[in-house]
């Protein structure tokens, strides 16, 4: 239930982003960091996210909430318990000690886009090209 990335540059990611956010209100982006989504979803993905109901979840969607650290976690939701529902990183062996609540919740995926490398990459090769160029004679 959770939407497959698209794959687009590296710069156009946060653009898209954006520019999703600005025609569907109620929707936010974040910048995901790590690798506990994998394959789903890579390091740099841009995730959107649009709030729902506690009562519209259902389990294959990946919901992001604020986790034990105090930052958003963005992983699948497995089954619903008494306390909240359970999620888990794909990538992940063991479920999410925290629950997700509509306390924690921030919203559930809707749409994603991956750059084909790191924006951090693509910055520093664009650096070295600019500064080749800049030192030919």
């Amino acid at each position: 239930m959770s939407p497959a990335a698209e794959v687009v540059q590296p710069f156009d990611a946060i653009r898209l982003g954006k520019q999703y956010v600005a025609a569907h209100p109620g929707t936010d982006f974040l910048v995901g960091s790590g690798d506990s989504m994998l394959p789903l979803y890579k390091d740099h993905t841009v995730v959107v996210t649009q709030k729902i109901a506690m009562s519209d979840l259902r389990p294959g969607m990946t919901a992001v909430y604020i986790g034990d650290a105090g930052r958003p976690v963005a992983h699948v939701l497995v089954k619903k318990t008494f306390e909240g529902w359970v999620a888990m990183g794909v990538g992940n062996a063991e479920c999410d000690a925290t629950p997700v609540t509509e306390a924690n919740l921030l919203g559930v995926i809707v749409k994603a886009f991956e750059p084909t490398k790191s924006p951090m990459v693509a910055l520093l090769d664009e650096a070295v090209l600019r500064a080749s160029v800049a030192a030919m004679p």
